[in-house]
């Protein structure tokens, strides 16, 4: 049975099988989204801050987390990993 990938969840499962805990894009992520709902229990906050996240938040799901992995240190070529054991 082929395994599928869920569109949206493509910003949780890193590419290079790195957990959620350590992948640099993933912290980003939930970066993000810890930041929209720490402000949004402070009163304090305006609207336009916190949609100016959500935003970012929007905009990196669309993106992917694959475009991050160009310069991630946990990002091994399959050949590289193959050769080495």
């Amino acid at each position: 049975m082929e395994k599928r990938i869920n569109k949206k969840k493509s910003v949780s499962i890193c590419p290079s099988r790195v957990s959620r805990s350590v992948c640099p894009s993933i912290k980003k992520t939930r970066r993000i989204r810890r930041d929209i709902f720490r402000l949004q229990r402070d009163p304090s906050i305006t609207e336009k801050t916190i949609d100016k996240l959500r935003l970012r938040l929007k905009q990196k799901k669309n993106q992917g987390i694959a475009v991050d992995c160009e310069g991630c240190p946990y990002n091994v070529p399959k050949e590289t990993a193959s050769v080495t054991t």
